[in-house]
């Protein structure tokens, strides 16, 4: 009986870890400026997205560099719903000064989510960068 119980949970686990791989989404998107993802530093370049579903939750996002495989995962905080097909694939970020933050990720399914971002100054002037992205198949 034990025996039979370690098999089925360990089938229910395979399963949990089957579903969140196929609710995977993958984009790529070109980043021209460094960035700021959760307090950490991130350089210019390509950066691989994969929109990753989790049981219970809302999804999360990784980020990887496609030149030095670095990689981060975020967590966002809230999203907002639109008519499927009005959010394109893209990266949002708000910069003060010469420092950006990504401050939202639509990856293309009629939300964007929204991502903490570190506070500025009120006296700040800030702008909004959006930066398209590709929808590719899993690497």
């Amino acid at each position: 009986m034990k025996n039979l119980t370690t098999r089925m949970t360990i089938a229910a686990a395979a399963l949990m870890v089957a579903a969140g791989v196929a609710g995977a989404q993958t984009f790529k998107a070109e980043v021209p400026f460094g960035f700021r993802v959760i307090g950490t530093v991130l350089p210019a370049g390509s950066y691989w997205v994969n929109a990753v579903r989790t049981s219970g939750s809302g999804p999360m996002f990784k980020l990887t560099n496609a030149d030095t495989h670095r990689s981060i995962l975020t967590m966002p905080y809230a999203n907002n719903s639109q008519k499927s097909g009005e959010t394109p694939v893209s990266l949002t970020f708000e910069c003060s000064g010469p420092d950006c933050a990504l401050v939202s990720v639509a990856p293309g399914s009629g939300q964007s989510y929204h991502i903490w971002k570190p506070k500025t100054e009120k006296s700040e002037d800030t702008r909004v960068a959006v930066i398209r992205a590709v929808l590719v198949n899993a690497r």
